[in-house]
């Protein structure tokens, strides 16, 4: 780092490191953003495709067993 001369480059040199914090937060917060996404994108995904052979499971073993006749 170089060395300080006079208050507004200490005053400038501040400002610089506030708006590289508020862009490495924006950066982050997008990165987060992303993640969760992508995240709650493959539960969606994986819950439907639960439920739908969930479904599927049901509707088939129904036909499957069928009331077998009464023997008398």
């Amino acid at each position: 780092m170089k060395r300080v001369k006079n208050m507004r480059e200490l005053e400038l040199l501040k400002e610089n490191l506030e708006y590289r914090q508020l862009l490495s937060e924006k950066k982050l917060i997008g990165s987060s953003v992303s993640i969760v996404d992508n995240f709650t994108d493959g539960l969606k995904d994986w819950a439907f495709e639960f439920g739908t052979s969930l479904f599927m499971n049901l509707i088939h073993g129904a036909k499957k067993q069928q009331p077998e006749p009464d023997e008398e």
